[in-house]
């Protein structure tokens, strides 16, 4: 019988199949992990061919199919492998991914080993008790990516374009900004090759000061504005002390020339392309599904890997920060081979973050798991936040000696050391030691099949053509949305005058303007023989949305401009595009060589722009809204600022802790009738002792396993008495065998066969509660309504109308 998808609706991970301590052999029940678990973190450690990396795949596929999305930063390039998930299981889906000098080693040509190998994949799945239905359903219901920032083989990455400012709950939360500019900074600092420890060092102090700057301004910073800033601070003091006294303008050149290096190297313009690293768009498709999200990082250098996983990092713990809190697992977080980035002794830039996540994530429901073969190189601090630790072979003394006290850490039963030891050096591949802080006593698993093809490390040359077949199946990137609660418009302004002006009008020189209509200039950086200003109108203002009952209070500043031509009579505010342009770049006075383009007899016979602002401010109030989601049934509403993908997202969390909280009335209630059974089993077992001596040796392990797996998961392992601590298909047929012996063999037999029976009309009742639970808190069942907050007329701030000359160079000097 395939539990596959009951097991998937009970919100727990299937791992493998537990070692039997006596015969040595799996057991042919799942072993089930709950998937709340890992929000305490997990470590996962083995030497080259354990069978690590495919007891990781195993975990992140399992996260997918319960509808959990998974960040995967993968340094050395195995975690692509999850994109080779084949639910025909044809040998032409293996053979592009067979290396054809392995085939030949084999004496084999590669269609040969593609079959070979697709048979295989097929009968290890069969006999971890999967099967091609639930490889269809782990790739329809999950979008998975590889990223490959600073390359353009996979999905580009764009960080160093514009590292703009956060939203406005970042800004007004010291520790939240400080903790984010502290990451940015130390990235950078270490993309640039530059050791700087935070607090201490006065790089890591100036760079943090301009981004805290900027950022407060509502300002980003590009890397060309870094670099002239700090050459030329906009301020005079770090601290308290002179900028001169604590860091000078030679030794601040130094520093520029640093990050002037990285801007002049050719691999640059690679990392302004792409998607950008918005953690919020890594986590579910518009329709629901969740996201793996692989950032491969092979094809990178060490300062680059650096720079590039703590910048992640910051912004995942960033992000965390400002999602609710849960006990449930809503996110993970996987690492592979974490070896130099969380080192015991060393502080490369992504220590610091990642401890960070270890002591924080929990509270929000966020797993963080690492893979290492070298436990020594993980930092003594972090081992004490983590609570489930697999442990493959490890032959050394001094990586055993670490995992020993990693797992005194995550345990305050004693250890059996010599005992630990033993397993450690003894274990074979694919077979892993758990030992969980949820769990009584560690256990020995053999890991399960993984769905995915297990090819090895994929080249750029591999992602590239990955990523090509997942654009032709239809996985391109989606555009983002727009924001909620902006004005609705065209694409942002990026040359504020495009249409080209009537072929009767000529430049002139500066109209005569009265004093009353205020004029500024946007002139471009760039020397002209000539420029020609060209007029519009720029309007600006601030529209207040409060709702005192939902406890809204927000402010949107709004900047639009709107072109002027000959036949211009009043503004019409709904063609207006938006404004880029910041106060600071504008001008009060015009370039002396200019001329100008014909201003409209309407601004020319105007005596000021009054009417014009009184109709901005009645357009704002009119057309301004706040766009907001709610779902009636669950009295739930989103945040101003959070987009419908975010929110459905938080509705989807929040259905997952309502079903969690149905499980457990369901856990209780089963509980009892299991125990009922387990009882008249225990005591029919007692009987036969009396006739047999033996028969004691064999009565703690000779239990019912006919939905006992389903059942564990449930309750879990904590719920279960002793006496079903082994849960082997062989306990009817040894205990059949053994009543068989006896004079009441029929009446043994029929006692058997009713708890049998029983057994599995209470699974098949649990099957049926618990998909009334699924359904009952599927997504499909809670509407997402849209609605707005309008302003009132009061809360129409500050609104000016101005006339905006665009200096257009003509000529070159």
């Amino acid at each position: 019988m395939d539990h596959s998808q009951i097991i998937e609706q009970l919100d727990t991970f299937f791992i493998g199949n537990e070692i039997d301590p006596e015969t040595s052999k799996p057991r042919p029940e799942p072993l089930l992990y709950k998937n709340k678990y890992l929000t305490t973190h997990a470590a996962i450690i083995g030497m080259t061919g354990s069978g690590k990396t495919g007891l990781g795949i195993s975990l992140i596929e399992e996260a997918a199919l319960d509808n959990i999305p998974v960040i995967v930063i993968d340094p050395k390039g195995d975690m692509g492998n999850l994109m080779l998930a084949f639910p025909e299981l044809r040998p032409e889906d293996f053979r592009p991914w067979i290396d054809e000098a392995e085939a030949a080693a084999k004496g084999m040509t590669p269609e040969e080993l593609a079959e070979k190998t697709a048979k295989l994949w097929r009968k290890g799945l069969t006999e971890s008790g999967q099967f091609p239905e639930r490889i269809a359903r782990y790739v329809a219901k999950t979008e998975r990516r590889i990223y490959t920032p600073g390359a353009l083989a996979g999905v580009p990455v764009s960080i160093l374009g514009d590292f703009s400012p956060p939203e406005a709950s970042v800004l007004n939360d010291v520790d939240t900004l400080n903790s984010l500019i502290d990451s940015t900074v130390t990235g950078l600092l270490a993309l640039a090759g530059i050791e700087a420890e935070p607090l201490k060092s006065r790089e890591h102090l100036l760079v943090s000061s301009l981004f805290l700057y900027f950022w407060r301004r509502n300002q980003g910073l590009t890397l060309e504005a870094l670099i002239g800033n700090i050459i030329n601070p906009p301020f005079e003091k770090l601290g308290v002390l002179p900028l001169e006294v604590v860091y000078p303008s030679k030794d601040r050149m130094e520093l520029a020339m640093a990050f002037n290096t990285v801007l002049a190297s050719p691999s640059f313009s690679s990392w302004l392309k792409g998607e950008p690293l918005d953690i919020g768009k890594l986590m579910f498709t518009p329709d629901g599904r969740p996201k793996i999200s692989i950032f491969t990082l092979s094809h990178l250098s060490e300062n680059e890997r650096q720079f590039f996983v703590t910048i992640l990092l910051g912004r995942f713990l960033n992000w965390l920060r400002r999602q609710p809190g849960s006990s449930n697992l809503k996110v993970m977080l996987y690492m592979d081979e974490i070896t130099g980035y969380f080192p015991p002794v060393a502080t490369p830039p992504t220590k610091r973050p990642m401890l960070l996540l270890l002591k924080q994530a929990r509270a929000f429901g966020a797993g963080i798991v690492l893979a290492t073969q070298n436990p020594v190189d993980l930092d003594y601090k972090g081992l004490s936040n983590i609570g489930t630790w697999f442990i493959g072979r490890l032959q050394t003394r001094q990586d055993q000696d670490r995992v020993i006290d990693g797992l005194k850490s995550a345990s305050s039963s004693a250890l059996d050391e010599s005992q630990i030891r033993q397993i450690l050096s003894s274990l074979p591949k694919r077979t892993f030691l758990l030992r969980s802080v949820h769990l009584e006593k560690p256990l020995i698993f053999k890991t399960r099949w993984v769905m995915s093809f297990l090819r090895g490390p994929l080249t750029l040359e591999n992602i590239k053509r990955l990523t090509k077949s997942s654009a032709t199946s239809g996985e391109e990137a989606t555009p983002s949305p727009a924001t909620p609660g902006a004005p609705e418009a065209t694409a942002p302004l990026t040359n504020v005058f495009k249409q080209p002006w009537a072929t009767s009008s000529t430049p002139s020189s500066a109209p005569m303007l009265p004093k009353t209509i205020p004029q500024f200039y946007l002139v471009p950086p760039v020397a002209a023989d000539e420029f020609l200003l060209e007029p519009g109108l720029a309007a600006t203002a601030e529209v207040r949305f409060f709702d005192s009952r939902r406890n809204i209070d927000v402010v949107e500043k709004k900047s639009v401009f709107l072109p002027l031509y000959e036949d211009f009579q009043e503004p019409q505010w709904e063609e207006a595009e938006p404004l880029e342009a910041e106060k600071e770049d504008l001008s009060p006075s015009p370039p002396s060589n200019a001329s100008y383009a014909p201003l409209p007899a309407a601004i020319l016979n105007a005596r000021s722009l009054s009417p014009f602002v009184k109709s901005w401010k009645d357009y704002l109030y009119h057309n301004s809204r706040l766009k907001l989601y709610r779902v009636r049934k669950l009295k739930i509403e989103s945040r101003p600022g959070q987009d419908l993908e975010e929110f459905k997202a938080e509705v989807m969390n929040l259905l997952k802790e309502k079903k969690a909280q149905a499980i457990e009335k369901l856990e209780e209630k089963y509980r009892k009738k299991y125990q009922k059974l387990e009882d008249r089993l225990e005591r029919a077992l007692h009987r036969l002792e009396k006739e047999k001596a033996d028969v004691s040796t064999r009565s703690v392990d000779t239990v019912v396993s006919f939905g006992v797996a389903i059942l564990g998961a449930l309750f879990g392992r904590k719920a279960l008495s002793s006496s079903t601590a082994t849960r082997a298909g062989r306990g009817i047929r040894s205990a059949t065998r053994m009543m068989r012996e006896k004079e009441d063999v029929k009446r043994a037999e029929e006692e058997v066969e009713r708890l049998r029976q029983q057994i599995e009309a209470l699974e098949e009742e649990l099957r049926q509660e618990i998909e009334k639970l699924s359904e009952k808190f599927s997504l499909e069942n809670f509407e997402i309504e849209t609605f707005y907050l309008r302003p009132r007329r009061s809360d129409i701030l500050q609104p000016k109308v101005f006339l905006l000359w665009e200096a257009t160079p003509i000529g070159s000097p």
